[in-house]
Parts: C-alpha cells; structure tokens; sequence
C-alpha cells in the first residue's frame, strides 16, 4: 500500500468513519513537543500507525478491534537509541532479544569493524540483517578512519558511497575521529569527500570530538559534523550545544558521563540537543536487559526531570536524524511505537509496541527476532600467513606505549637497560589479519601481564590481530590459535592454550548465547588478573591499542602512531 493511501485510512479513521484496529485507552501520554503530561488520553492506530490522540470520543470499534485499558498508566514514544555499536561479541539475534523488555524500538548503529575488516559486502549484507526485525535498525557508514594508510584499504568509492547513502536504512556517516581531518595527507582528502558527499544527499555526518576545543574543535565543526557522543565535563557539554550538536550523553560498558555531567541539567538552557546513548555495550549490560533503559533510569535516580529525560531518547534523536515524520513522538500520522510505563518516574515497560505491533507485555517477549546467517567470507575473516617475530630488545632507548588510564596512552622513551624503565614492559604486537601482510612489534608498560600471552581480533577500528605477551612462544601460539578458531580472544601460556572466546563473524562476534559469551569473557579476565593484569575489563585495553579514538600512542602494522600529529614512529627512539 503506497503511503499517501495509508494516510487517507488514517484521515478517516481520526473522523470516526472507518475502525481502528487498536485502541488504548485511559492513559496519560507523554507530548514530547510541549513536554505535558497529558491525562485521560486515547490512542486510535490503524496500520501499525497513530490516527489519532486525545480525549475519548466515543470512537467507532469493529469486530476485531483490539482494546488496551492503560489504567492511568504513562504511555510514552518508543524509546531510541541514537549511537551504539550493537555488532560486537554478542550476534543480532541474541542482542534483539535482550532489548526488546527495554522499551527501545530503534537503534541506530555504527558498522565501522565490518567494513574496514570485510568491506562494502559485509555492509550489505548487515543491512540485509537489519530488514524486518521486530524493532527498528538504522545504520551509519563506516568513515574507514583508521591510524595508517593500509588500514583503510576497504574504502568506499564515491559511487558506492552514494549507493549507500541512497538507502533509506543508512542515515549517514558513522563516526569521524577529529584528530584524522588535521593529518594533511590524502587520506583526509578523502575524508572531505565522503563528508561532502553525505551532506548533499541530506544525511547526517556523526562526530567524535575527543579532546578537540576552541579553534580546532570549531574547524572540525565547519566541515558539517552535527553530533559528538565524547564530551565528559559539563564545558565540553556547553560548547558543543553553542555549537549546535547533537550532545550525546553516555551511559554504556565503555563509558558513564551522566553523573559527571548532571549539573548541566540545573542551568537555564534548552535540552532539545541533548540525547543519552550507549556507545558501547558489552555481554553483561546485553545479559541484564540494561541498554538505554539503564541510562533512563539513572537519569530519573539523578533527579533530572522526567519530561526532559523522555524528550532526550525520542523527539531529539528523531530530529536529528531526520526522522520525526515518522518516529519519535504520538502524534498522528506517527508509526505506533510506543510503550505504556506506571508512572513518569517509574521506567518500568509493562507493553510494548513498535509499528502497532506488541511485541512485549507483563514481562514476556511475545516476538522472536528474525533468523539471520552469514556469508563464507565473513566467517573466515582471519588469513595469517607466515610471520616472524623480533625478539625482545636488551639494550638501548627504546619507544613503549605506556598506559596512563585503562584506554589512554602516552608515549614514553625508556632505557632497557635499566630495570627501573624497563619495569613492567612487555611485547605488543600488531599483525595484519586480512591478508595483505605486515607485523610490527612495540612494546607496552603498565600493562600488568606477568605469563603468557593475549591476543585479540575484536580490535577497534583497524585490520590487525593485536597479541600483548611475555615470550615469543606464548605470542606464535595466541596468534596460531586466533586462526584456527577465527577470531576473538586467546590467553596462551608457552604452547598451552589456557582460555579462549571464539568470534568467528568478522573476528568480532560470537554466534553462541548471550550467557555462554558472558561467561567466557568472564573467564579470559579473571584469568589475567591472577596473571597480574589487575585493570577493569582489561580485554577492553586490548582491544583499543590499534584505535584513533583514544589519546596518545597507538599501534599498527605499520609501527607506532602519535595520533597528536598522524607521524608513523620505530620502535627505536
């Protein structure tokens, strides 16, 4: 059925000419335009879409007219998750599953990892993955931002780039790391083509603004970047929103701004550029159904007014993404994605509809996701040939990449002859995994690692398997085993294989339960504690060496890289 004849049914069904199929009555709904809590309101849906909200009328009722007596309760817009990274560890399927109780109905998700390991095809078929789920997924394009050159060798033409942009799931450019549109060279030329692109074609170009400020920060904004989900201080928060961002305020596995940040909530300014996201999630938050939900109801905790914390994950996201002709408020012409909570202050999903659909209700899922498989080529991502690895270097100055935070580096000049500097150092290495060859070996301080060696394939952003070990024989056998089983993680002691977590799709995901994942990666990171490793979530360390998202000194195949500058560095100093 073309649109416009949906709405013409939807035009008589407002009139009381023609039965909805759903009516929901006696609820207080949510106007996130005014930010009212309304009472006594009805809801007629016909279609899976909103013909009408307001006061009882006496409206027409067919034979199969469903009734849904709200009982007083809030009914609010389907909940929407603006930034996240639903592709890691944990397979779709899976992941749907868990996130429906949450009252989230869409989601719009980065593809980033898929597209610089297995390029524009696995794109394409993710999207596929995407088509008639029970809830809604958008996605954005992958800006194959990596740390060198040889990483971004799965680029977009320009004429695939419109291709997919000319999809009305694809929203836009995912994520665009600052720090690459200062390096001067061609990738950044690039990089302007791709945003120049996206903006002509209407869609949004997504920001990541760790770090930058004043005259840099205002540069980056020229170029057309719209969002930024990295601010962590209140200030960071203002000068973006003077700016006009989109200001996504975290709470997810990786990070949790929001109480650092609520103060913001207390000044005299407009909320309507504000959002709450997860970025990241990982096994446990999937596990204890804590997806946006979590941030939600944390917000509520912090006394954040109910009103502004609704509008934050619907109208908001909806209007930035150019979505609020369909999604994001109940208002008529709107799909009928809704969900019906107690009270403004209890976030507590008792229905839950998307496209008029219930998919849950008094705690069950009463849908199943939709099953989804996986070409060969993205289930044998991993091609390790043969390699060499140098040995430990005994003497002379020597480049490391230290740890300062969990995530945030520096780079230090050590002399390792000397026991003091060369304290708790041990081998990084960085290794193509998708066939086009090259290693580099560095080396890490402040790791903690005192057997064995780790290694990992669900590296952020780049082609390389990253091994952080003691000995060159615990390092060949992570790596050989990280082949045979396809990517994930691997802790091998000499030529022991101690645990492991198989993701075979792309490197990055596992095609087991929610709970069996949990409890591996639980495994792997208690086992590095008692081998000395005593970080929160340390595989999450692992795991961003090889990204340009986080300061200082990161790791490629192609050598180290000082991200304040894009300068490739030796491990000699």
């Amino acid at each position: 059925m073309k649109d416009m004849d949906k709405r013409r049914i939807l035009f008589e069904v407002a009139l009381g000419n023609i039965p909805p199929d759903i009516i929901i009555k006696n609820g207080v709904a949510f106007n996130v335009f005014t930010r009212e809590f309304i009472e006594e309101q009805s809801i007629l849906i016909k279609d899976g879409m909103i013909a009408f909200i307001g006061p009882d009328q006496g409206f027409k009722e067919g034979d199969s007219t469903e009734i849904i007596d709200a009982e007083g309760m809030v009914i609010l817009p389907g909940l929407i998750e603006g930034h996240t990274h639903i592709l890691n560890k944990v397979g779709l399927e899976e992941l749907i599953r868990y996130v429906i109780p949450t009252g989230v109905t869409t989601i719009v998700t980065e593809t980033q990892d898929y597209g610089v390991v297995c390029g524009k095809k696995s794109i394409e078929h993710i999207a596929k993955t995407f088509e008639e789920q029970p809830i809604r997924i958008y996605y954005t394009l992958p800006t194959f931002c990596g740390l060198t050159s040889s990483i971004e060798a799965n680029a977009f033409s320009p004429e695939e780039l419109q291709i997919f942009l000319g999809d009305p799931k694809c929203l836009g450019i995912g994520e665009v790391y600052w720090g690459n549109l200062f390096f001067g060279d061609n990738r950044v030329k690039r990089l302007r083509e791709v945003i120049s692109m996206a903006l002509k074609l209407g869609k949004r170009v997504e920001g990541h603004s760790a770090g930058a400020q004043g005259r840099k920060l205002q540069a980056y904004t020229s170029l057309g970047i719209s969002s930024c989900h990295e601010p962590i201080t209140e200030n960071e928060v203002i000068e973006r929103l003077r700016l006009g961002y989109l200001v996504m305020i975290r709470e997810g596995s990786v990070r949790r701004e929001l109480e650092e940040v609520k103060g913001i909530f207390s000044k005299k300014i407009d909320f309507r550029r504000l959002s709450l996201t997860t970025d990241g999630i990982d096994p446990d938050m999937v596990i204890e159904n804590n997806f946006l939900n979590g941030g939600v109801k944390k917000a509520l905790k912090l006394g954040i007014p109910p009103g502004i914390v609704y509008q934050m994950v619907t109208i908001n996201v909806a209007e930035h993404f150019y979505l609020d002709n369909l999604i994001g408020s109940l208002s008529p012409g709107k799909m009928a994605d809704l969900l019906i909570i107690p009270s403004p202050d209890e976030f507590s999903p008792k229905l839950i509809m998307c496209g008029g659909r219930i998919i849950f209700r008094d705690g069950k899922n009463l849908v199943e996701p939709k099953s989804v498989s996986f070409p060969d080529f993205m289930l044998n991502s991993v091609k390790v040939g043969n390699f060499e690895i140098t040995p430990f270097p005994r003497s002379g100055k020597i480049r490391v990449v230290e740890l300062v935070t969990r995530l945030v580096t520096k780079e230090s000049i050590v002399d390792i002859e000397n026991p003091e500097d060369s304290r708790d150092i041990v081998m990084a290495i960085a290794m193509d995994r998708i066939g086009n060859g090259g290693l580099f070996m560095g080396l890490l301080k402040g790791f903690g690692l005192r057997r064995g060696a780790i290694g990992t394939t669900i590296s952020w952003d780049t082609t390389d398997m990253i091994i952080v070990g003691c000995d060159v024989s615990s390092i060949r056998t992570a790596i050989e085993r990280l082949k045979e089983i396809r990517g994930g993680y691997v802790y091998a002691i000499g030529e022991e294989i101690i645990s492991e977590f198989s993701a075979p799709l792309c490197g990055f995901q596992s095609l087991r339960p929610a709970r069996t994942i949990k409890e591996e990666v639980k495994k792997l990171e208690d086992l590095l504690k008692a081998n000395g490793v005593d970080w929160e979530k340390p595989l999450l360390t692992l795991d961003t060496l090889g990204t340009p998202a986080i300061p200082h000194l990161r790791i490629s195949h192609d050598g180290y890289v000082r991200l304040r500058d894009g300068q490739i560095l030796p491990l000699k100093a």
